[in-house]
């Protein structure tokens, strides 16, 4: 089936407070990709399907371009980074990024995947960079990151594609092992979550075409999953309780829990501390707070402060784990200034070198080694303190 460039679906999309889109790879479909012939299940064969079912907390998408992409990659006759590109404004034009985003590709699509984050990481525009730090997951079926592997898929899918060019990515793959590092070495600053899933049986009896080791992208942590299938077939489940689907289900739930509703009682939720609002008790703004505390001249470098906390805290929806790590931090900030720097220090008269040396010690340093694992630095620390002080939650002038 020929895919028109960037076709983009819908699956479902009622409110969810995470993305998850579907990524094919070579000679695959957006639809007859995910999609077992002949299975008894009641929404037909196509699991995407089961899955808005199953976990309606999530928006689930499907996205297709050529297949013919990735043979004219390796012949060098386009670059993977262009159809990132296209891919990357594809979405951007879908204004995603503002929730969570979750890939799950097959095959060659991985490697699309790699090359979208990638790209958009690296990119100045606004809305491809929301893309790419608003990914939390990637989940590989199948996805051969190795040069050999690539080769060899090529070799079986793809017509006239010559033992020359075989060669030629056996000998110089220097191309994918750059694109596999990059991907490790952003793993390895973020929390994103990575599974992986590869083939145990032979395709058209033939040969393995992604096997253990070229299905690992070698991110510390990962260890990936053998199943019963083939290249083809390993991302074609025939039912619920076959375990590609059970498994990425699964970890689905993990990353995004289901949202309680009305009807439903936990067994115990505490309130939110509601830090990301405005405070009900001080209602000056920003400029008003800082001349009322005589640092005015601070006001510029606090408000740009608090602007870079904001904008990527609030893209981080709802309750998702990365927007809990945000409001831990801003509750330990708001205790730390209030135990440690207001009431003690301020409310006394100290001045304003003695607060800052304060602040620095018994805020700054320590929180930032507190999130380090999450990415926080000093700098994090400082901008969040500067969005509680614009939200009211914190003031630097005596009552």
């Amino acid at each position: 089936m020929s895919t028109p460039a960037n076709f983009f679906a819908t699956i479902t999309a009622t409110g969810g407070v995470a993305d998850v889109i579907f990524v094919h790879g070579l000679s695959g479909d957006p639809v007859e990709t995910w999609t077992f012939e002949g299975s008894s299940e009641a929404e037909g064969g196509y699991w995407p399907h089961w899955l808005a079912s199953d976990l309606p907390q999530l928006n689930l998408y499907t996205i297709g371009f050529p297949a013919s992409v990735f043979a004219q990659w390796a012949k060098k006759e386009m670059n993977l980074y262009d159809r990132a590109k296209n891919v990357l404004e594809t979405l951007a034009s879908y204004e995603f990024g503002k929730r969570p985003l979750i890939f799950i590709c097959h095959s060659l699509g991985g490697l699309l995947v790699k090359q979208i984050l990638r790209t958009a990481r690296e990119s100045t525009d606004e809305d491809w960079q929301r893309i790419g730090t608003g990914c939390e997951s990637v989940i590989f079926i199948a996805t051969p990151h190795s040069g050999s592997s690539l080769a060899g898929l090529l070799k079986f899918f793809v017509s006239g594609f010559t033992s020359v060019h075989v060669e030629k990515l056996l000998k110089d793959n220097a191309e994918l092992i750059e694109l596999n590092e990059s991907f490790r070495a952003h793993c390895q600053r973020t929390s994103m979550a990575v599974s992986v899933y590869h083939e145990k049986h032979l395709t058209k009896k033939t040969f393995l075409v992604v096997d253990e080791r070229s299905a690992d992208p070698g991110v510390n942590g990962v260890m990936p999953i053998p199943i019963d299938a083939d290249h083809i077939n390993i991302c074609k489940p025939s039912g619920r309780n076959d375990l590609i689907y059970t498994s990425i289900r699964h970890r689905l739930r993990k990353l995004v829990p289901p949202v309680c509703s009305s009807d439903e009682t936990p067994g115990i939720v505490f309130d939110d501390d509601d830090l990301d609002e405005q405070s009900p008790s001080d209602r000056r703004d920003l400029m008003s707070k800082m001349i009322a505390a005589g640092r005015e001249h601070q006001y510029h470098f606090a408000n740009d402060s608090q602007s870079k906390f904001a904008r990527p805290f609030l893209r981080t929806g709802l309750k998702t784990s990365i927007s809990a790590v945000y409001k831990n931090l801003l509750a330990d900030i708001e205790q730390r200034f209030h135990n440690l720097i207001y009431h003690p220090l301020i409310c006394s008269g100290a001045d304003e070198a003695t607060v800052a040396a304060a602040i620095q010690t018994q805020i700054v340093d320590p929180l930032s080694q507190k999130y380090a694992s999450d990415n926080a630095t000093a700098k994090t620390v400082v901008n969040a303190l500067y969005f509680l002080t614009e939200r009211c939650h914190i003031r630097w002038d005596k009552p």
